[in-house]
């Protein structure tokens, strides 16, 4: 029997189609109308993708394209080396996903309290002012599942299960947990967006995640655990960009 490996175009294809899709169908709008003389649609249309609703549906759209693809190469490898798949959780796996997530927020905030005080970064500032975490009572239910549901799916899919598998055949488990949450970190642009030394600071923040995400994974061998993690800790960001800004 054929046993199918994640292979390196697994890797490619989710983010390729996540991200292509809506660029070209943006692109092709936008030059539709400046074509035909639309120029107040096209101001319009920039106008709502730089709202919280327009930037959150947007995301959500290439998430989607992301999960459902990712999903689909998930259900398709049938090799015993994957580290973690849809494994049911048992109540002690619960704990240590709710346990860990809640962990991971609070060493976060001790360590952007240390960082701003001590490195004269603007880390609690950065995180607070995060584009798709709501800022107020109205935006917490799109930011909600944005944050805590749909992102902590598709990238505990794409990065602990197709990227750490790939990673896990090729170099072993503890490059594996290394790399990917080195790639988890990068890809999420905080080195170019605060950038700086805060931008740098918090991209280290993330590979630590990562590396937790990843422990919990393995420790599981269920992606729900990792999700669950990841939920958890980006439930509370929601919740404290609401609470702080209100």
């Amino acid at each position: 029997m054929l046993v199918r490996r994640v292979r390196w175009y697994d890797l490619v294809t989710p983010q390729a189609l996540g991200l292509g899709v809506p660029s070209l169908a943006l692109s092709a709008f936008l030059v539709f109308e400046a074509m035909t003389g639309g120029t107040r649609n096209v101001a319009s249309v920039q106008s709502w993708l730089e709202s919280f609703t327009g930037l959150s549906l947007l995301l959500n759209f290439s998430n989607l394209l992301i999960l459902g693809m990712a999903l689909w190469i998930v259900s398709r490898i049938g090799d015993p080396a994957l580290p973690a798949r849809f494994k049911p959780l048992s109540a002690k796996d619960v704990r240590l996903g709710v346990g860990a997530g809640f962990a991971a927020v609070i060493v976060s905030s001790v360590i952007e309290y240390g960082s701003d005080t001590y490195l004269h970064t603007d880390l609690a500032k950065d995180s607070l002012a995060t584009a798709v975490l709501p800022h107020d009572v109205s935006q917490l239910a799109l930011g909600l599942f944005t944050v805590a549901i749909l992102a902590p799916l598709v990238e505990e899919v794409y990065f602990r299960g197709i990227v750490m598998g790939w990673l896990r055949r090729h170099w072993g488990i503890a490059w594996a947990v290394a790399l990917s949450s080195l790639i988890f970190g990068i890809m999420h642009l905080k080195w170019f967006t605060p950038g700086g030394l805060s931008g740098w600071v918090a991209t280290g923040e993330l590979v630590a995640m990562g590396v937790l995400l990843a422990v919990v994974a393995l420790r599981t061998g269920s992606l729900w655990a990792s999700i669950l993690t990841h939920a958890v800790n980006n439930f509370c960001a929601a919740l404290v960009a609401v609470f702080l800004a209100s």
